[in-house]
């Protein structure tokens, strides 16, 4: 499917679903039909799917020959110096490119994402120019870029929409990599470090996919499923819950797969409230407005390692 098509059909989607309804859109695209559509350009804070434009980014250096996979990532001190979630290394560490790219997408690591994209483009100020301009490229006209790791900042958002293009050129431009998008756990210094995406675990077909979480989004996820020859991508934004979003995402994905749900679905069975209208969750996650807590902070404690790490599959 072009991007240009999907973004022609989103933007004929008129979605009669209340504001505090979670933004989810799921499509075909196979056929580049929009299955189902629930405010699907209503301006939302990504969280960690960042690091999908992040990896993008990085793949497309490596694609272009400015990078490999085997180049050397180094953490700087302020790339070391980020909030949680974190593989939590000292500055001057040293990993692969590709190595790197696992912990980011598995462990969702903040440090790691910075570290890339000082790697990328010399600093992350300049990352983030390129991670607008290839928004731009792409087409994602509701998504606006202030970091590479998609801790909260108020001006950094964007829609399911954006997320699902931004899926669709990852699978089209780096397919001989979307193994680092379905990634159950890496070990890293003798330490196991596992996806808590529980559809890494046992959903059939998985191609690709990435959680983010932070008070002022809720829990959001992008995902795309091959199987028997169709693709479909789906994405959920805001929904109140790591076991909800789970749950939600599964029942459109299933319907899509199956062919229970016709295009332009008007999801009447699928339960996908947000826990509050707007795109600022944070007093109703958190119980404060102030700063959001790091990205997927709630997964657990950072990870200790010293020098080069030493990982594996």
């Amino acid at each position: 499917m072009k991007l240009s098509s999907l973004l022609l059909a989103a933007s004929l989607v008129l979605s009669a679903a209340p504001s505090s309804a979670a933004p989810l859109l799921l499509l075909d695209a196979s056929s580049g039909d929009i299955l189902a559509a629930q405010e699907a350009t209503r301006s939302w804070h990504p969280a960690s799917l960042t690091k999908l434009m992040t990896a993008h980014l990085a793949l497309s250096a490596v694609r272009s020959g400015r990078l490999s996979l085997n180049s050397s990532i180094i953490l700087s001190a302020k790339a070391a110096g980020q909030a949680p979630s974190k593989l939590g290394v000292s500055p001057g560490t040293s990993i692969r490119l590709e190595d790197a790219l696992l912990v980011m997408m598995v462990k969702s690591a903040n440090d790691v994402a910075v570290a890339i994209a000082e790697a990328v483009s010399g600093s992350e100020t300049a990352f983030v120019t390129a991670m607008n301009a290839e928004a731009s490229r792409l087409g994602m006209s509701g998504t606006r870029f202030v970091n590479a790791s998609g801790l909260h900042h108020d001006r950094q958002v964007s829609n399911a929409r954006d997320m699902a293009v931004l899926m669709l050129a990852i699978l089209s431009y780096h397919e001989d990599h979307v193994e680092l998008f379905r990634t159950s756990a890496v070990t890293v210094n003798g330490r196991i470090l596992k996806n808590t995406n529980k559809l890494v675990e046992d959903y059939a077909g998985l191609e690709a996919t990435k959680t983010g979480y932070v008070c002022a989004s809720g829990f959001n996820v992008a995902v795309s499923v091959i199987r028997g020859g169709r693709r479909v991508v789906g994405v959920v934004l805001g929904a109140p819950s790591a076991t909800t979003r789970t749950r939600i995402v599964r029942e459109i994905l299933d319907a899509g797969l199956t062919g229970t749900t016709s295009p332009i679905g008007n999801l009447r069975t699928v339960k996908a409230d947000a826990p509050a209208p707007g795109t600022d969750l944070r007093r109703h996650k958190c119980g404060r407005q102030g700063p959001a807590i790091g990205t997927n902070a709630a997964i657990g404690g950072d990870v200790k390692a010293a020098g080069t790490p030493r990982l594996r599959r």
